[in-house]
């Protein structure tokens, strides 16, 4: 089934005459006939009734013909659209991000973009890590900012590595391990955790157990939270500690915790951006370029 043939069936449904759609169309009225015919077909059920002096819709072709009518207009107002968009010059890009590892520098990389940009209106859609990864498969963004690792090898997407950022252990100013110059690492064993949740924030959980490993220790008790501002939030309530990037430092405004660099495991978190490759927007052409420029201009900020 496609538009050529809804026409021709819309068409002589309002004339009620083949020859007259045919004229509209100019085309032969046998060419008319065989379109409805192959149509009918295709739906598995008869659109007209034929006789030597009229021609009338059956019950079935009543009710396609509003779906028709639907479907044709449907295209006429993506065309329109689509024109439109093409004329004016105006632009979407839909930008999927994992709030956490992206929010020291997404929001100065955005306004400069908008400013550069104007025409193009920028939708930025916050997922944990499986978010952006199904996002990803079902080819709802353009760009997205996630941990590396998980954006490699998404079908129809580039992706490169933007920056690294290492752990620390995050507990308040006032708790007993940071008493002494150098913290007991095994003495944390007893220390209630704080961590993103193995679904939420696969990578980072896998990382945050072999850190604890590499560190001589496995936590005994360990609660899961979906957001890193729950974990803080546990935190600072004084529930549990935790190890997470040290970047966070720069946007959670906690005055009260300590933001303490771990030694001796090894383990940083890498951040990546991934983009449509191919892609027909030049959107995402021209943001992937200010993100390349800046990773020359202001590595720091990543």
């Amino acid at each position: 089934m496609n538009t050529e043939q809804l026409r021709y069936f819309v068409s002589v449904a309002r004339y009620r005459n083949f020859t007259e759609t045919a004229r509209e169309f100019y085309v032969t009225q046998p060419a008319v006939t065989h379109q409805i015919s192959a149509l009918e077909r295709e739906v598995g059920a008869r659109l007209f009734l034929r006789t030597t002096r009229n021609v009338s819709l059956t019950r079935a072709g009543e009710h396609f013909l509003e779906d028709a009518k639907r479907i044709l207009d449907q295209e006429e107002r993506a065309l329109g659209r689509l024109r439109q968009l093409e004329s004016s010059g105006c632009w979407e890009l839909r930008i999927g991000y994992l709030n956490s590892p992206s929010r020291h520098f997404l929001p100065r990389l955005i306004a400069a973009y908008r400013e550069a940009y104007p025409q193009v209106r920028v939708e930025l859609i916050r997922r944990d890590a499986t978010g952006i990864q199904a996002g990803i498969d079902a080819a709802a963004y353009d760009v997205s900012f996630s941990v590396l690792s998980d954006l490699k090898g998404m079908n129809g997407y580039a992706c490169r590595k933007l920056g690294a950022d290492f752990y620390c252990l995050v507990c308040p100013r006032e708790h007993p391990c940071l008493d002494n110059a150098v913290i007991d690492y095994a003495k944390l064993a007893t220390e209630p955790f704080a961590c993103l949740s193995h679904t939420g924030g696969a990578y980072m959980y896998k990382q945050f157990l072999q850190i604890c490993r590499g560190l001589g220790f496995t936590p005994a008790s360990v609660t899961e939270y979906p957001a890193l501002e729950d974990v803080i939030f546990a935190v600072e309530c004084g529930q549990a500690i935790a190890i997470l990037p040290f970047r966070i430092r720069e946007y959670m405004h906690t005055t009260g915790l300590a933001f303490v660099p771990l030694e001796g495991h090894g383990q940083t978190i890498e951040l990546g951006v991934a983009w449509r490759e191919p892609s027909d927007n030049p959107a995402v052409e021209w943001f992937m370029a200010m993100v390349n420029r800046w990773l020359l201009e202001h590595p720091e900020l990543f």
